[in-house]
């Protein structure tokens, strides 16, 4: 799918609503990445800001650029993730080892989004791994 010009000359790479279900309050959520956010993480917090609602603003609508809150988070400074949206393996990382991250060692079994084998790195893939995990333990059981 191509995407559409205001998208290619604008830095937010990814915009999604993260509304909750009932619709009691607007909630976006926009991902810089790459070479994008390397170039804007040296900008100060208020031309981020700015960019970002404008960038909202041609994708939505002017009422983005009044919003009540902004919350600016910069993953590559997290401790335990390094790095946006996804865990940071090396390279051949999964490819390699994939296998050997799953396999359980005596009575511990592993999971994490890092063991996915669909949507690793992602809330989705952590959510797989745990049921995985859980139905070994369970087949163990039973």
């Amino acid at each position: 799918m191509k995407l559409p010009e205001i998208s290619r000359r604008r830095f937010i790479g990814g915009a999604f609503d993260t509304s909750p279900a009932d619709g009691s309050r607007g909630i976006m959520m926009g991902f810089i990445g790459g070479r994008e956010a390397r170039t804007w993480e040296e900008r100060s917090a208020a031309e981020r800001r700015a960019a970002a609602l404008q960038n909202f603003a041609d994708f939505f609508g002017p009422a983005a650029l009044s919003p009540q809150e902004v919350v600016e988070i910069n993953w590559s400074a997290e401790q335990w993730n390094r790095g946006c949206p996804v865990a940071v393996l090396g390279p051949g990382t999964l490819t390699e080892f994939g296998d050997v991250l799953r396999q359980p060692v005596g009575r511990i079994h592993w999971a994490g989004t890092e063991t996915a084998t669909y949507w690793n790195g992602y809330m989705d893939g952590a959510v797989r791994s745990g049921e995985r995990a859980a139905s070994e333990v369970l087949a163990l059981l039973v």
